[in-house]
């Protein structure tokens, strides 16, 4: 089953190394990661996307917990959330096309 994990850390360096060290390390996939500051300049929001079961997911967010840098680990799948994806798509059209294509 597919988890969305929500993690705050400290914004240093390092920090997405350590992360994707412990998942590559334990042999779990990221499908999916998303990294940006919060409001706060000095901690960072990040947001995993991987699949597992309650064993392997509860797993992963014990040993995200242990990590220096980590501040809250929220597995989103137990509350309501919303989830978007955005795709950028390119067209190639002549001028006089555009009208048309749009």
């Amino acid at each position: 089953m597919e988890h969305i994990i929500s993690v705050t850390v400290e914004n240093k360096f390092g920090s997405l190394s350590r992360i994707a060290g412990l998942f590559s390390g334990r042999g779990f996939n990221i499908e999916s990661l998303s990294v940006a500051p919060t409001l706060d300049p000095s901690m960072s929001q990040m947001t995993i996307v991987t699949s597992g079961d309650e064993r392997i997911i509860e797993q992963i967010v014990k040993q995200l917990n242990k990590l220096i840098d980590v501040i809250k680990v929220v597995d989103l799948n137990e509350s309501d959330f919303v989830s978007r994806e955005t795709a950028l798509i390119k067209v190639h059209t002549r001028p006089e096309d555009r009208a048309e294509a749009l």
